[in-house]
């Protein structure tokens, strides 16, 4: 048995309490019948165990359709994706996230898990058939900020990939594994790119994305997600000294672009040479995104029949506040036979003057 009360433990103690003392006082008075007194205590304790809310845990079972992929998206989320070169002036990330959700919607049922990865890699979202979850995650994907970078790998994510990979390999063997790689290829570590060929025999289908044009972009300093700009932003206004609107804002958002060591706007460019390698290294297909054609015209993912996984321990609770409810909405109805006879009582007693009126 648990408790999960409507209000606070706190709350719920002072309502009790104060009913209690309006229950208590008139007995001790002797305000009316005193079993009239004791029975409503006895009816707010049953009220209080009401409001407790008891219930008993139970461990269920659901059943849900689910493919036999496992589908991993390797995002890179360093400083340069925030360059704006995507489909006219959008950020490269914008475009890696529709196109993520445009992916996600041809793999049904499959399992979906994103790694970004920029001075570090990280699993910022298991394995999990969820894709209202994955949405979600997609959405909150940002840039790493330029103080906070000391140089990436294009293959940052490798380690994290094949750790996960292997641990769900095992849970599921029977799973097919996709890979998809979204990034720009810009490799700002002082070491060389890895080699991703031994992950090629693991994995059964996929595709690495590369966004970013040869002329390159402009970078804002990446701001945290939901970050708006002060009220105090003087819109469209930027740096004087700054006539290409490197240093100022850009309608009024208070964001600066990043500049180099020369304090010259800095400029990403893509590196498709590395992305090529990469994707003949995985064994799969490389295709270069500017925003001017639809995900589903450029890749189709594999079909995959959807069998019911019945999944085990979930845990619900059967709630029986309504138990103790019934009791006090008799006790309520009680209490109104009361009124309407000691109604009745006094219109009998109350002497009755000339002219009809009481």
């Amino acid at each position: 048995m648990i408790f999960d009360p409507v209000f606070t433990w706190f709350g719920w103690g002072f309502l009790v309490l104060a009913l209690l003392t309006v229950c208590i006082i008139p007995a001790v008075r002797g305000d009316g019948p005193r079993w009239k007194w004791f029975a409503r205590m006895g009816i707010v304790a049953v009220l209080a165990l009401a409001l407790a809310r008891p219930g008993i845990p139970i461990k269920s079972s659901t059943e849900e359709y689910e493919a036999a992929a496992d589908v991993y998206f390797l995002v890179d989320t360093t400083t340069s994706m925030a360059a704006e070169d995507y489909d006219g002036d959008k950020t490269r990330l914008e475009g890696v996230k529709k196109d993520m959700l445009d992916l996600a919607k041809q793999l049904p049922g499959t399992r979906l898990s994103i790694i970004s990865f920029a001075s570090t890699a990280s699993t910022v979202m298991p394995l999990t058939t969820d894709h209202a979850a994955f949405a979600s995650a997609v959405d909150v994907l940002s840039p790493e900020m330029s103080l906070n970078s000391n140089g990436s790998s294009i293959t940052e994510a490798g380690a994290e990939l094949d750790k996960r990979m292997k641990s769900n390999q095992e849970d599921r063997p029977e799973n097919k594994s996709l890979v998809f790689y979204f990034g720009d290829g810009e490799q700002t570590a002082e070491t060389s790119v890895d080699s991703w060929s031994s992950f090629a025999s693991r994995i059964d289908d996929g595709a690495v994305f590369g966004y970013g044009t040869a002329q390159g972009g402009k970078m804002k300093e990446p701001q945290p997600f939901g970050y708006k700009s002060s009220p105090g932003d003087d819109p469209g206004l930027g740096d004087p000294q700054d006539p290409d609107g490197a240093g100022g804002g850009s309608g009024g958002s208070g964001e600066e672009y990043i500049r180099d060591g020369q304090g010259n706007p800095g400029i990403s460019m893509i590196d498709e040479s590395n992305l090529k390698q990469l994707a003949n290294d995985l064994g799969v297909k490389y295709h270069h995104r500017d925003g001017g054609a639809s995900m589903s015209s450029i890749y189709t993912a594999p079909k995959y029949d959807q069998t019911l996984v019945k999944k085990d321990g979930r845990v619900t609770v059967d709630e029986y506040f309504w138990v103790p409810l019934i009791l006090v909405f008799a006790w309520i109805a009680v209490e109104m036979v009361f009124g309407v006879r000691e109604l009745m009582r006094l219109r009998t007693i109350t002497p009755t003057r000339r002219g009809g009126r009481p």
